[in-house]
């Protein structure tokens, strides 16, 4: 998990390129957001962000609504079984490989 403060005021003297990157670190996070995976605290702070800052809240709620979208039309669909083999055994490779 990332750390990071929340957004400051416009005003405050921070540089562009400091809340921007900030703003990448909320992206990259919104999906374990949505997900439920992140810890109270990383929560909060998303939150907290996502409330003052416009285009990463407009950001949250296109996944938002994509994640939605996704979990009504897979509802109740499984993969094929060679599909999820192969899936296994790739996973597993990759698994061995970065073992090593």
């Amino acid at each position: 998990m990332t750390d990071f403060s929340s957004t400051s005021e416009p005003d405050s003297g921070a540089e562009p390129m400091q809340i921007k990157a900030e703003c990448a670190e909320v992206i990259a996070e919104v999906w374990t957001l949505l997900d439920g995976e992140c810890t109270p605290e990383t929560q909060d702070k998303l939150r907290q962000h996502l409330e003052d800052c416009p285009p990463c809240f407009q950001f949250y709620g296109l996944e938002e609504r994509i994640k939605g979208l996704i979990g009504s039309k897979c509802r109740g669909e499984r993969a094929p079984e060679r599909l999820l083999e192969r899936l296994r055994v790739e996973i597993s490779r990759t698994t061995i490989i970065r073992g090593r």
